[in-house]
């Protein structure tokens, strides 16, 4: 019998208990855990050639949760001995608070002087910056909620320059709404100044999300025998859309079930336990065509949250009256059978199919999870046991009418099997 560890327990001894350093799946932008891919690097490395260039301005966008924050974090860590960075992540600033956050951060006075003076005292600082070999950058993270005010503002930033070089360096980074924002017709002064653009995406393959996952363990410490198996890394994979925040918020809740369940090893079941908990659903289309490393290419489809409809006026006791009916039913079907006769792969696929209709396409592991949880195999499950399995299987499924709907077929199916002894 597996012993349950509280949640107070689990919480305090998930990185003692799979022996982490510290946790592998935070989600704040440490830049150790920068993940060196070629989509990440290319982007460190436009932005560090941008910095050195003295460029001016230069774009990173990417939608939510693909790695902007990270990036800029290691950019950073990388170009801290010569460069001056001011980082700001600031949402509706004006023009007019942009610098005078910049004067304070750099440590210059700005009380009760004007724009005209904070730019004059700034463009001074830059200067002896210049003189020392130094460079100073302004990075604006979430830039996707300044206003057209503050974006304008940026191009009188950027005009502080020499006859040789640009004086200081912004990297204005933000989601791909951002670079739709510049190509307004009052934004385009600032548009043309733009030297560097790099555009971040998810992960792109079942191969990187497992590397992903394997590079942020080995940060934290991990060296010993795998954690996730391949079904797990699959479900992951089908859940996160390849988004690498989804992708650790994901792991740290399935590694404490697994905690919970006193297990070692994450199964794809409790990644489909821990993405139904954080209301994630995940739909993809795989392409025909494959990779040279393998893994079949995915068109990405947005995570999506449930939102539960409105029910009618007594539509929550008929559904319960049901699945109270459908669960004696199924009892009694149960009852029937005979512990010598095995379930066909007919059934399982037909269960299959409607089980994928009412949670998605992770339903497969589900149904092999549960009968793994039975004692059992799908080559030789017991009629008897079929009850309990279609009871197990019923509740995963979130929607009480398709769980309803799934019980119902399952028993019309086992009543017509019978009418054919083709169980």
């Amino acid at each position: 019998m597996i012993e349950l560890l509280s949640e107070h327990e689990c919480m305090a001894t998930v990185e003692s208990y799979f022996g982490f350093r510290e946790t592998p799946f935070g989600v704040t932008p440490d830049p150790r855990f920068f993940y060196s891919s070629s989509l990440y690097l290319e982007g460190l490395a436009a932005l560090v050639y941008g910095i050195r260039g003295k460029k001016g301005l230069m774009l990173l966008t990417g939608e939510v949760g693909t790695g902007k924050t990270i990036l800029l974090r290691k950019l950073m860590r990388q170009l801290e001995a010569n460069v001056q960075f001011v980082f700001i992540s600031s949402s509706h600033i004006t023009s007019y608070g942009l610098v005078e956050l910049m004067v304070h951060d750099l440590g210059l006075a700005n009380k009760e002087k004007n724009r005209l003076e904070m730019i004059h005292e700034l463009n001074e600082h830059l200067m002896g910056q210049l003189q020392k070999g130094h460079t100073v950058a302004l990075l604006i993270d979430e830039g996707q909620n300044l206003s057209d005010e503050a974006l304008e503002g940026l191009c009188g930033l950027s005009n502080l320059e020499t006859d040789e070089e640009t004086l200081l360096q912004i990297v204005l980074v933000g989601q791909p709404e951002l670079a739709t924002s510049l190509n307004k017709s009052s934004l385009r002064r600032l548009k043309q100044r733009i030297a560097i653009h790099h555009r971040l995406y998810a992960l792109q393959t079942l191969n990187e999300v497992e590397n992903y996952i394997r590079h942020r363990l080995q940060v934290a410490g991990y060296n010993g025998p795998e954690i996730f198996n391949k079904e797990a890394i699959e479900a992951i994979w089908h859940y996160s859309s390849g988004t690498p925040r989804l992708i650790n918020i994901i792991c740290d809740n399935a590694l404490a079930t697994a905690c919970e369940a006193a297990k070692k090893r994450v199964s794809a079941y409790m990644v489909m336990k821990a993405a139904s908990g954080l209301l994630l659903e995940r739909g993809m289309k795989v392409s025909k065509s494959v990779p040279e490393n393998g893994s079949a290419r995915v068109k990405a489809v947005t995570a999506r949250i449930h939102h539960r409809k409105p029910e009618a006026p007594g539509m929550e006791t008929k559904k319960a009256d049901e699945f109270q009916v459908s669960s004696v039913a199924l009892q009694e079907a149960g009852k029937e059978t005979t512990a010598a006769a095995y379930v066909s792969s007919q059934f399982f696929e037909y269960m299959t199919r409607l089980a994928t209709a009412a949670m998605g396409p992770m339903a497969h592991l589900v149904i092999r999870d549960q009968i793994s949880a039975l004692g059992e195999s799908r080559d030789s499950f017991p009629q008897v046991k079929l009850k309990e399995l279609i009871e197990m299987v019923s509740r995963e499924i979130l929607n009480e009418t398709m769980k309803t709907h799934f019980q119902e077929m399952m028993l019309q199916e086992i009543d017509t099997l019978k009418a054919f002894r083709a169980w």
